[in-house]
């Protein structure tokens, strides 16, 4: 490993660093002089890659503790036997930072937040997160498709297949996964490094530090592969023989290969915004979609508030949270509707009762009594959300008497209007 420093070239690599606004950061150098390697990242295009299904939590939990981020990185060789460059799209599984509070933990805290007079949060900080015993630990990580290596011998752009899952304990990757996993933390410290219009690469560094980022990560302007190219070869490796087995670095283009060549890069940089604006258009619904779910999560709290939820609540909230309140009418019939506090109550009510007494006809006294009563009552209640359509947000039941627990679960519907099982 060696620095930036080492090279004596400090002074020309400060000329390339300004304001940041590319993202493109020299993060990482490793190899002896002939076989060495640099590794840049886009820290500011960092995206995420979590299957729509995995975004949601399992069991219990009401968020995903994982999920799937992805850095952009160009990896540059000196090496006459290596390629070129590799164009990687590094993805790594991340423990989200956040986790959403237990509803018994939220009681807890939306108590303890009353009593201090401080302001309620549904969430924390995960535990695990920013573990300093785990930065230097292997990161789970692949190489995902839409990656590329370039060969010296013709400049082609070649696919490189997509990897397993596995864990990776190189030191480039090690680092690579902070700028993906804590890209929050990454976009904070780097807008405090700008904070006053010009970039502070002691603020950066220091901020970097503390999400484990010990090694110096140099700012480039850099908007190019050749610029990182060029950056390694006259900056990093100056003095080193460059081999061009290609002999294209040293062809120089005829006005009429570079008109050819900027037609043919303007057709693919169309080709690209062509297809990154249909993922978008793919995926921004569903997006959108789950940020709408996590925003009513958060109403559901709230009207739920510190209730304890029962056992027959939670199996009918199982298959009606969300579900909007025509649904509610449609499979449960029409409801007696009372409204509070911006709520919707949707009351539904029945009663059994078969009852007899055997009475006494000179005395009038009741003698002995046989049979049964019992009567239940289940609210829906129903909230707006973003979009101002009202949907179940809680369910309480009150059932009475008897055999009112069954009176109830005669109640019973899903939203496709079916009995639900009778419990034994």
């Amino acid at each position: 490993m060696f620095s930036i420093k080492s090279f004596g070239v400090a002074t020309l690599l400060m000329t390339m660093i300004g304001n940041a606004n590319a993202g493109w950061v020299l993060f990482h150098q490793q190899g002896k002089a002939g076989q060495r390697e640099a590794w840049y990242a886009e820290i500011t295009r960092v995206s995420d890659r979590t299957e729509i299904d995995n975004m949601l939590g399992k069991g219990s939990e009401i968020m995903a503790k994982t999920s799937v981020k992805e850095l952009p990185v160009i990896v540059v060789y000196e090496s006459v036997t290596a390629p070129e460059w590799d164009e990687l799209k590094l993805q790594f599984e991340c423990l989200n930072k956040y986790r959403v509070l237990t509803y018994s933990e939220a009681a807890k805290a939306a108590k303890i937040a009353k009593q201090e007079g401080k302001p309620y949060s549904s969430s924390v900080i995960a535990d695990g997160w920013n573990d300093p015993q785990k930065w230097k630990s292997p990161v789970n990580m692949r190489i995902a498709a839409r990656s590329y290596t370039v060969p010296r011998v013709d400049l082609s752009n070649r696919p490189i297949p997509q990897t397993a899952w596995a864990l990776d304990g190189n030191a480039a990757m090690i680092k690579a996964q902070k700028f993906a996993c804590q890209e929050e933390d990454v976009r904070n410290t780097l807008h405090e490094a700008t904070a006053n219009g010009q970039f502070n690469n002691g603020i950066f560094n220091s901020g970097l530090q503390k999400i484990g980022v010990q090694e110096a990560v140099h700012p480039l302007e850099a908007k190019t592969v050749i610029d990182l190219l060029n950056l390694s070869w006259e900056v990093l490796w100056k003095g080193s023989k460059r081999a061009d087995p290609s002999g294209l670095w040293v062809k120089k283009l005829s006005p009429e290969d570079k008109a050819r060549n900027e037609i043919q890069y303007a057709a693919i940089e169309k080709q690209m915004k062509k297809q990154m604006d249909a993922a978008q258009s793919f995926a921004q619904p569903k997006i959108e979609e789950y940020q709408a779910e996590q925003e009513f999560l958060e109403v559901v709290r709230k009207v739920r508030g510190n209730r304890q939820v029962g056992q027959e609540e939670s199996t009918l909230l199982s298959v009606w949270q969300g579900k909007p309140e025509e649904q509610v009418g449609a499979s449960m019939g029409a409801p007696q509707v009372s409204e509070a506090g911006g709520l919707k109550f949707l009351n539904y009510q029945s009663s059994f009762d078969n009852r007899s007494a055997l009475v006494s006809a000179a005395s009038g006294r009741v003698l002995s009594t046989q049979g049964a009563s019992g009567s239940c009552r289940i609210s829906f209640i129903t909230a707006p959300d973003r979009k101002n359509i009202w949907r179940v947000a809680d369910i309480r039941i009150d059932s009475q008497g008897e055999v009112g627990g069954g009176v109830c679960r005669g109640l019973w519907r899903t939203p496709e209007n079916l009995a639900l099982p009778s419990k034994k």
